[in-house]
């Protein structure tokens, strides 16, 4: 107890320190109490726990204010806004890309100053478009302007950022990478194999599920979808994409409840065991101070397993946040620690009134049930540690994520008991994937089929309108509140269970009535793996031709599909992360593969997807223009298709390929003599493709010019004839001539353009030549991703909003 009540004291002299908060101090008198309780009562015992707990506090604030940059430091912020610096610095934490910027933490910042290189206290947090891939420990020079971060919205930003050091952020300028001779330490080898597995799971998952995966097991949230985040925010899970103490305290309780079931109790094999298999956990998420942190919480209580003092395990824990925020005063306000503990205090205090109570009720349940159904305890065991973690963290999570969800019980208690399977799934399909995507593939399918059914939960419950409600952060009275009355539950459950008066169940009475059988056990495996072969028939191709113009933003992206299951992409946009999540969605679960690549030509908004796109599937033909260009983008996009070893075709006017079943693919443009001296050569030489099937036809035009145009119409002329037209440069007013529009004659014509872009696409000329043929204009930012399909004598036509057929 004194250790109890000495560590909540040095926290709480930490954040008054940090504060000047009463509130924290008051925290004391609660601590104080509890030990007189708990403690037998004298005049010594008082003295001592008042006077140490003082001393403790008094700690606690030293501790904070030696934390503080000194008077003399220079501090980062100080060329804040002073015009361009150049400083060296290295990236602290592991990059977080979204989509088509990264972020990059820059810490042991050395700035260029008067010709010489001066070192300064504080963090720069750099928001750039730079294609290359960076990781945790490279050495970068960066060149550009340094900013005073500023809040928004109501948001204290500049606070959030000084709580990890960041004092100044950056936007865009230049980075080079910079050398170094010094070993690498062992966090960036493991930060190195954490990405492995991170790119590993991305070519055999599908997304979203691959980037829910990436996510829960390795922390990687910078892949998912902003429709799936918000999801998970609406739906009070969006924790679970943080890896904290309820990540691992569900995973304890997994590893726990099957070796107890494999080994028992003897020689606390399982306590063993289940330390090894915690920290390899750590290790494969690149031991990132969140991870370790909740690992020690973990940890603790295994430890107090161990010595089969469980009841001290609350001692444990205070010590074990004490000792981090003694080392880094600063973490005591990071999200990660505050669920670490409080979710391992969770289960600590919780678990076993829930699991009595869960237990009382399934008890009821199956008395009045018609068969015996089987209990799997280990599934209970999950549950129970779930609820009791969620319980514990709410009031951080709604203040976090600012909502309160209604529905957020019912969704732990549907998604929760799979959460150590699905984890349990990633982590061997990752593994696995490193060195054969073949071998990993039936592994890859259970991880999807697990976090397919969380994710369709999720957004199910997500897309109520009442699923969540708007809420500001919990006032600290009230949230002292709950607490308080959280805490009092185990000591009325210990009360309540004292009275033994012969109603109440003793034990784990649920094997009474959970006795397990062969058929138990290989249920779930046939259920398994009938669920995967079903969505594998379901998903097969349909022998029809599909073509879907995909709604990326201001860019180019076609998938097509042929009725043999052949699939062309042409284009990836702007931003991988979002063609990717839309590809996926057209393409069959189990199918990593993309039979061709078309980059029509090098600029941001057509080659910028392509980057992942690369990465993440088997290429089996990349074809593209024979055009000479410079600059980082087309430099990373070269030296990746390099590394994925595929087939490079050179796109010429007259190549023509077979996709099967009839399915005819023309190159048109650029000719064998590249088009020159025009206001864009780069557009103008980009790759034209006619795709025919059947009666159907379809022509892509790239980002072609009016001086390309003018080039096709004069020597293509008999084969431009289309249904439908890709429009050439998202309806810009340099594209799209008359005699253009003509000699296609389309009955539908298609603007890929994003919505509000600064460019005025479609532009108004346009739109009124189109309107003049009679012809249909769909724009991809009014109707979302649009499909064709066309069985080669009828044209379906599918948008988010509608679905209709016309004669081709």
């Amino acid at each position: 107890m004194w250790v109890f009540a000495f560590s909540c004291a040095f926290i709480a002299g930490v954040g008054f320190a940090a504060t000047r908060d009463p509130a924290w101090a008051a925290t004391l008198c609660p601590v104080l109490c509890f030990g007189l309780l708990v403690t037998r009562w004298s005049r010594a015992t008082l003295l001592i726990l008042v006077a140490g707990s003082l001393l403790a506090a008094v700690l606690g604030v030293q501790a904070y204010e030696r934390s503080l940059p000194a008077a003399d430091d220079v501090i980062v912020s100080a060329y804040n806004e002073s015009g361009p610096v150049a400083l060296e610095a290295i990236i602290c934490e592991e990059p977080e890309s979204g989509g088509r910027y990264t972020s990059l933490l820059l810490d042991n910042v050395r700035v260029t100053d008067a010709g010489r290189r001066v070192g300064v206290d504080g963090r720069v947090l750099l928001t750039t478009s730079d294609p290359r891939q960076f990781h945790y420990g490279d050495a970068v020079l960066f060149r550009g302007i340094l900013e005073t971060p500023r809040a928004f919205d109501g948001f204290d930003y500049p606070r959030y950022l000084a709580l990890s050091g960041v004092y100044s952020t950056a936007f865009q300028g230049s980075l080079e990478f910079r050398t170094s001779d010094e070993p690498k330490p062992l966090r960036v080898r493991l930060a190195a194999a954490n990405s492995a597995l991170d790119s590993a799971l991305a070519r055999v998952l599908p997304e979203p599920e691959g980037s829910v995966a990436r996510s829960l097991l390795l922390g990687r949230r910078g892949s998912l979808p902003d429709e799936v985040r918000d999801a998970f925010a609406r739906t009070g899970t969006a924790h679970l994409l943080a890896i904290s103490g309820l990540h691992l305290g569900i995973i304890v309780a997994a590893i726990l409840g099957i070796l107890l079931i494999l080994l028992g109790r003897r020689y606390y094999l399982y306590v063993w065991i289940g330390l090894a298999a915690l920290w390899v956990y750590a290790l494969l998420t690149g031991m990132n101070p969140p991870v370790v942190r909740a690992a020690m919480m973990a940890s603790t209580f295994l430890l107090a397993e161990l010595a089969g003092r469980q009841k001290h395990a609350p001692t444990a824990l205070a010590f074990a946040a004490a000792v981090m925020v003694s080392v880094d005063p600063r973490v005591l306000w990071t999200v990660s620690f505050q669920m670490s503990v409080l979710a391992m205090g969770g289960i600590v205090l919780l678990f076993h009134p829930l699991r009595a109570l869960l237990e009382s009720m399934l008890r009821g349940i199956l008395t009045h049930a018609p068969l015996a159904l089987p209990v799997s305890n280990l599934m209970l065991d999950v549950t129970t540690a779930s609820l009791a973690a969620t319980a514990a963290i709410w009031p951080i999570s709604a203040g976090t994520f600012s909502q309160f969800s209604v529905v957020g019980v019912v969704v732990s208690l549907l998604t929760l008991p799979f959460l150590p399977f699905a984890l349990a799934s990633a982590a061997m399909t990752a593994v696995t994937a490193l060195f054969s995507t073949s071998v990993a593939a039936p592994l890859a399918w259970t991880t999807w089929l697990l976090t397919t059914y969380i994710v369709k939960v999720i957004e199910s419950f997500a897309g109520l309108p009442w699923a969540s409600v708007t809420m500001c952060a919990p006032e600290k009275w009230g949230v002292v509140a709950y607490y308080v009355t959280l805490s009092a539950v185990p000591l009325a459950w210990h009360a309540w269970q004292g009275r033994d008066d012969g109603t109440q169940p003793r034990g784990n009475s649920s094997r009474e009535y959970g006795r397990s059988s062969t058929l138990h056990y290989a249920l779930p495996p046939l259920l398994l793996t009938t669920t995967i072969v079903w969505a594998m028939v379901l998903s097969a191709p349909d022998a029809r031709l599909h073509v879907s113009i995909l709604d990326v933003g201001q860019g180019d992206c076609i998938v097509v599909q042929s009725p043999s299951g052949r699939t062309v992409l042409i284009d990836g946009g702007p931003d991988g992360r979002r063609t990717c999540a839309l590809v996926d969605g057209l393409r069959p679960f189990w199918d990593r593969t993309i039979d061709v690549v078309v980059a029509t030509h090098p600029h941001a908004d057509h080659l910028g997807g392509l980057l992942s796109v690369i990465q993440r599937y088997g290429i089996g033909m990349v074809v593209e223009p024979a055009i000479q260009c410079e600059g980082a983008l087309y430099e990373e996009w070269r030296a990746r298709v390099t590394d994925a070893d595929c087939d490079v075709v050179s796109a010429t006017r007259g190549q023509e390929m077979d996709l099967g079943d009839g399915t005819l693919l023309q190159i048109l443009n650029p000719a064998e003599m590249p088009l020159s001296g025009t206001n864009d050569d780069m557009d103008n030489n980009g790759v034209v493709i006619r795709l025919t099937y059947g009666d159907v036809s379809f022509l892509f035009a790239a980002d072609i010019r009016a001086e390309a145009e003018r080039a096709l119409t004069g020597h293509a002329a008999s084969v431009l004839r289309s249904n439908v037209l890709k429009v050439p440069h998202h309806g810009s007013e340099s594209s799209s001539s008359e005699r253009f529009i003509a000699a296609v004659a389309p009955g539908i014509a298609v603007v890929s353009a994003g919505e509000d872009n600064p460019y005025g696409h479609p532009h108004p000329v346009v739109l009124e030549r189109y309107a003049a043929t009679a012809t249909e204009l769909l724009v991809t930012c009014a109707t979302g991703t649009i499909e064709f399909v066309t069985d080669g004598a009828t044209l379906w036509i599918h948008t988010e909003n509608a679905a209709r057929q016309t004669p081709p």
